[in-house]
C-alpha cells in the first residue's frame, strides 16, 4: 500500500463593498486535507478538515471498489521560484484594509459614478505533500485580489487586479468608473473591422477554449482537436510555473512534481500539451508539473501562467476595442467555437456593441500586433492584442 496527504491552510481578509460603502469585514481560516491511497493499483482518495490516519484506512476501503489505476506517486521535486510571498499580509489590520477600500473607492466618486459592488480580499495559504515515495514538500504564499463594478446612469464597467503583493487598488476603482462612463448609450455594429481584445477578454476567451484542449488528458479522450505540430498562426505560448511572481507560481504542484518552463506553441506550431502526474504515467509521457488540485483537492491538469509572445508589439493598436465579454463559458473546448457579446466595446472613441463568432484557432491565425500593456489575469499574462478581419454581428 502506498500513500499520499496533501494539506492546504489559508487566512483570508475580505471586505465587500456596495454603493461605496463598506458592507462586510470577513477574517477566516481553512483547513483542507486529502489522502490518496494505491492499493493493488488502485486508487482511493477521501478528503477531511484535520488528517487523521483513519482517513487512510477509509480511503483503502475505497481503493479496493476503485476504476482509477495508478502503481506510484511522484518522489517529489522543488524549484526556487521568487516573488510569491510577502510577509506585509500577516500583519494587515483593519484600518490598512479600509484605506485600500477607500483608495479603490474615491476615484470613481470624484468621477462623478457610482462605486456599486466591489471586493478586496487578503491570502496567505500553506501548502505541503508527502507520499510513502519519500516526498515531503511545503511552501508559503500570498494572494491579493480586488474587483469592482460601477454604475454609471444606464451603464457599467468593471476592472479587476490580483497580485502577490497589493493589488493596485486606485486603477481598479478609476478604470471601472471610466469604462462605465464611456460605455453610455452603446450602438450596435455589424461588418469585418479589426478586433483589439484586452487582456481580460483575451483570458475569458482562452480558458474555456484553447487551455482545456492542450490537457494531455483531454487530447487522449479526445476532447481537444490538437495534435503535435498543428500550426495556428505565428504566437508563441509558454506555461511557466516558475514566471517570478507569477499568480500560478509555485516550487512544486499539487502532486509533488516540480514546476517548470515549457514551450506550448512555438511561432504558432504545437510543440507539447501539459499534464498532471496521473495521466503522464498512464500515457508515457513526462509530467510537467500541471497537477493542481480545486475544492475537491483531487489533482487535475491545470495551466500555471500563460505567456502570450508574439514578434511584433506597438501602443499604436487599431480597431474595435473589447475590454470583456458575456457568455464565454459557453464556448466549445472541444472545436475551439465561440459565441460571444462585446461588454465595454468602443471604436474610434464611441461605445459600441455586437456578437462575435468564431473558432479560437482562426483567431490565433489573425493576430496582426501585441500591444505593450501586458498583465497577468488569473492564469494569463498578455498585453492587448490586435486581430485583423473579425466578423462583427
Amino acid at each position: 500500500m502506498e500513500w499520499e496527504v496533501f494539506e492546504v491552510e489559508s487566512l483570508t481578509r475580505s471586505v465587500k463593498v456596495e454603493n461605496g460603502k463598506i458592507k462586510v469585514f470577513e477574517t477566516w481560516k481553512e483547513k483542507k486535507v486529502g489522502v490518496r491511497v494505491i492499493e493493488n493499483g488502485r486508487v482511493g482518495f477521501v478528503t477531511s478538515n484535520e488528517f487523521d490516519r483513519d482517513l487512510i484506512e477509509i480511503a483503502r476501503k475505497i481503493a479496493r471498489v476503485s476504476e482509477e489505476r495508478l502503481d506510484v506517486f511522484p518522489e517529489g521535486g522543488y524549484v526556487g521560484v521568487e516573488g510569491i510571498y510577502d510577509r506585509r499580509f500577516e500583519d494587515l489590520t483593519p484600518d490598512e484594509i479600509k484605506d485600500f477600500v477607500e483608495s479603490m473607492i474615491n476615484p470613481v466618486v470624484d468621477l462623478g459614478v457610482n462605486p456599486a459592488l466591489g471586493s478586496i480580499e487578503f491570502t496567505v495559504e500553506s501548502v505541503s505533500i508527502r507520499n510513502s515515495f519519500g516526498a515531503d514538500l511545503g511552501y508559503r504564499s500570498t494572494l491579493c485580489s480586488a474587483y469592482l463594478e460601477s454604475v454609471y446612469e444606464d451603464s457599467s464597467g468593471f476592472e479587476m487586479d490580483e497580485s502577490r503583493r497589493f493589488a493596485d487598488f486606485e486603477f481598479v476603482g478609476r478604470r471601472s468608473a471610466e469604462l462605465a462612463r464611456e460605455s453610455k448609450n452603446p450602438r450596435k455594429i455589424e461588418g469585418i473591422y479589426s478586433l483589439i481584445l484586452s487582456p481580460i477578454a483575451i483570458h475569458q476567451i482562452l480558458a474555456h477554449t484553447l487551455y482545456p484542449a492542450i490537457s494531455l488528458e483531454n487530447v487522449l479522450k479526445g476532447r481537444s482537436p490538437l495534435r503535435i505540430n498543428d500550426s495556428f498562426g505565428e504566437m508563441t505560448i509558454l506555461d511557466d510555473g516558475t514566471y517570478p511572481c507569477g499568480l500560478f507560481t509555485a516550487p512544486f504542484d499539487d502532486e509533488g512534481v516540480e514546476t517548470r518552463r515549457k514551450i506550448i506553441f512555438e511561432d504558432g506550431c504545437l510543440r507539447s500539451y501539459i499534464t498532471d502526474f496521473g495521466s503522464a504515467v498512464r500515457s508515457n509521457f513526462e509530467p510537467t508539473g500541471n497537477g493542481f488540485r480545486g475544492d475537491d483537492l483531487y489533482p487535475v491538469t491545470s495551466p500555471t501562467n500563460v505567456i502570450l509572445e508574439f514578434g511584433y508589439e506597438t501602443e499604436e493598436l487599431e480597431g474595435v476595442y473589447v475590454h470583456s465579454f458575456i457568455g464565454a463559458h459557453t464556448s466549445n473546448p472541444a472545436s475551439g467555437d465561440f459565441s460571444l457579446k462585446t461588454m465595454n466595446a468602443f471604436f474610434k472613441d464611441e461605445s459600441v456593441y455586437a456578437m462575435i463568432y468564431g473558432n479560437v484557432y482562426d483567431l490565433l491565425g489573425k493576430i496582426e500586433a501585441f500591444g505593450k500593456d501586458v498583465r497577468q489575469i488569473e492564469n494569463t499574462v498578455t498585453p492587448s492584442i490586435e486581430f485583423r478581419e473579425v466578423r462583427f454581428v
